[in-house]
């Protein structure tokens, strides 16, 4: 019996010596991570291709939204049971705005108003949609579709729906400060175009 209670002391030992180091070396990861990222985030900023400033308010909004969802809202350490709710949610074959993030060079970005596909939940199922203007390209019939929009103040608008940016997103990219417009358009139609052009 002494034995085992040795043995188990010293695994105890062992198991706090072995976490501590961890964190240490995890923290130190962390900061080594941050630098490079200040690093990286200069030499685009250097290069003049690229909106580096953007990108990093894109990171930090992104960050401050993960730090409400893991520190404030998940309350018994249970991220998967846990899920960000709206006071008020748009409808499928509306058009919301949501903030998309930055990718690659070739994918839409930052905040846009978005055709709704499908309510999924905790996800919609989203088509980013482009303004109209003067200076656009033409119309590519194969990915791109023009809507009529009524926005909030009953203005009619028009909006291009990005068919290659297709995607599902997580509810808590709405931004809720921005109302939900109404689509003219037929939805059979609309779900026809989609289907034509994706199989």
């Amino acid at each position: 019996m002494k034995l085992y209670i040795q043995i188990t002391e010293k695994n105890k030992k062992f198991k706090s010596i072995y976490k501590s180091r961890r964190d240490i070396y995890m923290k130190e990861d962390l900061e080594g991570n941050i630098e490079e990222l200040k690093n990286y985030l200069n030499k685009l900023d250097e290069s003049g291709l690229y909106d580096a400033e953007k990108y990093s308010r894109s990171l930090l909004h992104q960050t401050s939204q993960l730090s409400y969802f893991y520190c404030s809202l998940v309350k018994d350490g249970s991220p998967s049971d846990t899920y960000y709710h709206v006071h008020k949610r748009p409808k499928e074959h509306q058009m919301a705005y949501f903030n998309i993030g930055r990718g690659f060079p070739k994918e839409l970005m930052d905040g846009h108003w978005c055709y709704i596909v499908k309510d999924l939940g905790y996800k919609m199922l989203i088509i980013p949609c482009t303004s109209i203007k003067k200076e656009s390209s033409p119309l590519n019939p194969h990915f791109e579709k023009d809507l009529t929009v009524i926005d909030d103040h009953g203005t009619i608008t028009h909006s291009r729906m990005q068919l290659t940016d297709l995607r599902t997103v997580d509810i808590q990219r709405l931004d809720c400060r921005k109302p939900f417009y109404t689509v003219c358009d037929d939805r059979e139609e609309i779900r026809n175009f989609i289907i034509e052009h994706l199989f």
